[in-house]
């Protein structure tokens, strides 16, 4: 446990930034988990908390991963008639695309970790840079769960 003298309050945790805690959680996911009990948050206040969904929903880059990310998570948008199912689903966009980001810039191209957004995107999302953050995205939109594992 650590004690900070009388007076002194622990800083924030920046919003992009994911303890090495979670981060592991995350890389022993199977599948979606959607949100713990007792948050009661909607879909659209989970995407107005989160710095990076806001940046990739945003953008234009995840168009063509839309479709395997939502076979992967579920679907976050209004699309879904069902509210409980879309903030589950957008939970767990916060927690992969965070999780994301926090990886180890050093080892890939084109991306700096805990910037809250996912590089390696160009053209619109249609190139994919190799080894970035966009690739590894990619590659848990169309294999899953499993490859969170490798990350």
């Amino acid at each position: 446990m650590n004690v900070l003298p009388p007076g002194l309050n622990p800083l924030p945790i920046p919003p992009n930034y994911m303890r090495v805690a979670e981060q592991n959680d995350v890389r022993q996911m199977n599948g979606p988990e959607g949100r713990p009990a007792g948050d009661h948050r909607s879909a659209e206040r989970i995407a107005e908390q989160s710095p990076i969904v806001k940046n990739f929903l945003d953008g234009d880059d995840h168009d063509q991963l839309d479709p395997d990310l939502k076979r992967q998570l579920g679907d976050w948008t209004e699309a879904n008639p069902d509210p409980d199912a879309r903030a589950n689903a957008m939970y767990d966009l916060d927690k992969v695309l965070r999780f994301i980001d926090n990886l180890d810039d050093r080892k890939l191209n084109g991306s700096d970790e805990r910037n809250g957004k996912i590089e390696g995107f160009s053209n619109r999302g249609v190139s994919i840079q190799p080894n970035s953050e966009a690739d590894r995205l990619n590659e848990f939109s169309r294999k899953g769960y499993e490859v969170l594992h490798t990350f």
